[in-house]
């Protein structure tokens, strides 16, 4: 059994998700103590307890200390099923890190899996899922992954409520991925509110289209309202760019009371060019997503990244943890870098073509 502490570095939620996803993949019981110690309220909160349950059921583990407030669990792993799953979070807690955590043990299952998660879609602290579509999934597509996400319907504080979609294939493992520069070709993006006027989600693509133009890019913003039926359960917005192209990098920003749209869409656009300048292939957020495939792929992964964060460096620990994958990050922490990781090329022994 591999026992993670986690209090070290990051000390927040991404260390038990790797964790256990690292656990139903490579089928090696864990155990984990001092669970989001580093957080103002520590332990498991409906989010992390729903995103366990979730991938217990994926690979029918036995689990211990699953309950709201634990500090510390049991995860005994099982064989990794396709099928057909639902999942409620019951709170705004994030779909995207329950996929985050689902996502790469569901490639490694024996047969296609259908997700129904019910959550937040576009919260704080959290990619929207616009963005995990578009960039984070993208990414691992590249390396061989097999997936498509939807909203059926946006989640946003307080409320929560939203519905996410996706489908995962089984691959029979991952490949390595290169990206030294980034090739920015065009900049798409996508403007959403619900609960509010349209012109909303139509004055933050105005404002970020105009922050992009300025800056000398070419740029096409979509803008949507939920259809009848599908309106959030709490009013919100949120807009989402991404570079269409080679590169993997992706900003967003989230409406917020007495916060002018122009205010949300121009942040948005402005954060996004930061990054784009640095000349990465990899935006800060998104880096620490490919470092656990990049553990599992054949081959050796290397790619610069706008910056380096702890929530990076955090996922090299663990990926080192549990792989033994040689993995160099170049660079100073909040500065951009270079990512190198020997994978293990370690295939889904489930896997059935």
């Amino acid at each position: 059994m591999i026992e993670v502490d986690g209090s070290i570095m990051e000390g927040g939620g991404q260390l038990l998700r790797m964790a256990t996803t690292y656990s139903a993949i490579l089928s090696e019981p864990i155990r984990v103590v001092n669970i989001r110690a580093k957080r103002n309220n520590p332990g498991l909160k409906p989010q992390h307890l729903t995103t366990l349950q979730a991938v217990a059921k994926l690979c029918a583990a036995e689990t211990r200390g699953l309950e709201i407030g634990s500090l510390e669990i049991e995860f005994h792993p099982g064989r990794l099923r396709g099928g057909s799953f639902d999942f409620d979070i019951g709170t705004a807690g994030s779909c995207s890190l329950l996929l985050q955590c689902a996502a790469p043990a569901a490639a490694y299952a024996d047969g296609p899996i259908h997700l129904r998660v019910k959550g937040g879609t576009a919260v704080r602290w959290s990619p929207p899922m616009t963005i995990v579509q578009r960039v984070v999934w993208e990414g691992l597509r590249r390396m061989g992954f097999q997936g498509e996400v939807r909203v059926l319907r946006e989640g946003y504080h307080p409320k929560g409520g939203g519905v996410v979609e996706a489908k995962i294939r089984s691959v029979k493992g991952f490949s390595a991925i290169s990206g030294e520069k980034a090739d920015v070709r065009l900049i798409r993006g996508l403007s959403t509110c619900g609960g509010l006027p349209r012109t909303v989600a139509e004055r933050q693509a105005e404002a970020a289209l105009r922050v992009l133009r300025e800056a000398g890019f070419e740029a096409r913003i979509d803008v949507a309202t939920p259809g009848k039926g599908s309106e959030p359960y709490s009013p919100g917005s949120v807009i989402c760019l991404w570079v269409e192209g080679g590169a993997l990098i992706g900003d967003d920003g989230l409406g917020e009371r007495g916060k002018p749209a122009e205010k949300v869409g121009s942040e948005a656009a402005e954060r996004l060019i930061e990054q784009i300048k640095t000349g990465a292939y990899v935006d800060m957020h998104t880096a620490d997503n490919l470092i656990l495939p990049c553990s599992l792929a054949a081959g050796t992964s290397i790619f610069t990244v706008s910056r380096i964060t702890l929530h990076t460096l955090t996922a090299a620990e663990i990926a080192r943890r549990f792989t033994g994958a040689r993995i160099e990050i170049e660079g100073a922490e909040g500065k951009p870098g270079r990512v190198t990781v020997e994978g293990k090329a370690i295939a889904n022994p489930r896997w059935v073509g």
